[in-house]
């Protein structure tokens, strides 16, 4: 009993540490990471390359996290801290675009090996169709601890996009996900093809999203900036150098 006590208190310090607060100067926020596919078979096309992550070098990447004692939080959970007042440590957050069936059949073992934790972007009107996720595959990254997140119903540009348009195509995304996720609702979003405009700070509002990602470079810092957060790529060619400074503040 008392040695169970003795861990229990130990991982109450280390977590209570990760999320300790610091004078918000010295703190230099949250790298968020953007990755597509995570896949053996590399695609034809230059931006498709480019968007594949080899297996290998996913899960080099999710050691590297392991070994610099670099924890893994979702983008709810990350907003949740920042709502509180709370300025993670040593933290990073994942995160996989568009909904690829690799997410689960080749991210999600590698996630779970590595005790770790990622947010999929997911555009809901591409569910069930060729190479992307079906609702099986949705439910099963939720059930594993993943957050499921919005990117859209059908990955359009919202800039170009009216406020109704942007509403509907916003909206029908977290309603999907809400009928077939059993009430969930998500509370992020990433933007497609990081476009946006001032109209989608109004439609993210009344939808009550919490966080909302661009494609601008940086780290997340404070909610002020809450639907204009930056994220940063990880490209197919990145060594772990390349990654490390990625994955550091």
């Amino acid at each position: 009993m008392r040695l169970a006590a003795l861990a229990l208190g130990l991982l109450t310090s280390i977590a209570a540490a990760a999320f300790a607060n610091v004078p918000p100067a010295q703190w230099r926020g949250v790298p968020v990471l953007m990755y597509h596919k995570v896949d053996a078979i590399v695609p034809a096309d230059a931006v498709g390359r480019d968007l594949t992550v080899a297996p290998a070098s996913f899960a080099a990447q999710l050691r590297w996290l392991r070994a610099h004692h670099i924890r893994t939080l979702t983008a709810a959970a990350l907003a949740d801290a920042l709502r509180r007042g709370q300025h993670p440590q040593r933290a990073v957050v994942l995160t996989f675009d568009d909904g690829y069936e690799d997410a689960a059949t080749t991210a999600l073992p590698l996630l779970r090996a590595n005790h770790a934790t990622a947010t999929f972007y997911i555009s809901s009107g591409f569910i069930g169709t060729p190479r992307h996720l079906s609702w099986a595959q949705v439910r099963t990254l939720q059930a594993a601890g993943m957050e499921i997140a919005c990117h859209g119903t059908y990955h359009l540009d919202l800039s170009q996009l009216d406020r109704a348009e942007q509403m509907r195509e916003a909206k029908h995304c977290i309603e999907t996900f809400a009928r077939y996720l059993h009430g969930f609702r998500p509370v992020t979003y990433a933007y497609p093809a990081g476009q946006y405009d001032a109209t989608t700070f109004v439609v993210m509002a009344q939808l009550g999203m919490r966080l909302a990602f661009t494609e601008h470079p940086g780290t997340v810092r404070s909610l002020r900036a809450r639907y204009e957060s930056p994220r940063r790529r990880v490209r197919r060619d990145d060594d772990l150098a390349t990654f490390a400074a990625l994955a550091t503040p």
